[in-house]
């Protein structure tokens, strides 16, 4: 049996977006956002991107938020504008091997990338590095320019002036992989928890090294009532779910099954 944690996105929101790419200094404590740079359209594509992260009419989808038995987690926010495309991903992960977590934020066209952000802690030389990463793509999302700015401390982060660095190509594949629930994002039946008289059920990947996630369950009707009636019977079923992001009087955020249906 595997343990997780989840989110809600449903079948329509799951678009082609297999086009999206496949893929120390010390800071000063003194105010500094001038950015050494020779890119001549880099206020363009800050303006692109900005217009994306003040745009409050977006339509917000989440991914179910996921797991592993090594300690890794994923989890992804997608936004969409009023025709139903995706206009922007944003990707929450932990590495447990590396211990490395961060989020990278992909801006997109069209269905294609034209910046990422990626805001990430990494190991470096036994002590971690904060790094902030701009990096802008061409039509067929080739990397033209990148930024860096750098610090052994993550308070001191947004002071720093950037600087040019090598682009390389930021992959959005494993971000659209937990949205699609697919491969190690996939969603078969893991089995049942129980927490005094609240009941969960289990979904993710068959593999051990694979992702899980756990949903609350409020009803037993349908497909859901099979599960429960046979546990052993259905664990590594696909099953097909819809489920919602709650939030309880704590203030806690859980996940809520709305439905299930086995997949024959």
């Amino acid at each position: 049996m595997k343990k997780g944690m989840i989110f809600f996105l449903s079948a329509a929101l799951i678009v082609a977006l297999t086009s999206c790419g496949t893929g120390g200094l010390k800071g000063n404590t003194e105010k500094d956002t001038k950015t050494k740079s020779e890119f001549k359209d880099e206020s363009n594509f800050e303006s692109r991107m900005l217009a994306l992260d003040q745009n409050e009419s977006l339509l917000i989808a989440n991914s179910l938020k996921y797991h592993n038995n090594a300690g890794s987690s994923e989890e992804v926010t997608a936004f969409l504008d009023q025709k139903q495309n995706i206009v922007k991903l944003e990707e929450y992960y932990l590495e447990a091997e590396t211990q490395n977590f961060g989020k990278v934020t992909f801006y997109l066209e069209n269905g294609k990338k034209f910046a990422t952000r990626q805001v990430i802690r990494e190991t470096t030389s036994n002590f971690p590095m904060y790094k902030e990463i701009i990096t802008y793509y061409d039509k067929s999302e080739k990397p033209l320019y990148a930024k860096l700015r750098q610090s052994q401390y993550e308070i001191e982060l947004e002071n720093l002036a950037f600087e040019t660095t090598k682009p390389t190509n930021v992959s959005a594949s494993r971000a659209i992989r937990a949205l699609n629930q697919e491969q190690e994002f996939q969603t078969t039946f893991q089995g049942l928890a129980y927490d005094g008289t609240l009941k969960y059920i289990i979904v993710g990947d068959t593999e051990e090294e694979g992702f899980a996630s756990t949903l609350s369950v409020q009803h037993q009707e349908g497909d859901i009532k099979k599960l429960f009636q046979d546990e052993e019977g259905m664990l590594g079923v696909p099953i097909e779910i819809q489920y919602e992001r709650m939030i309880d009087q704590s203030g806690m955020e859980f996940q809520v099954l709305i439905s299930a249906k086995i997949k024959k």
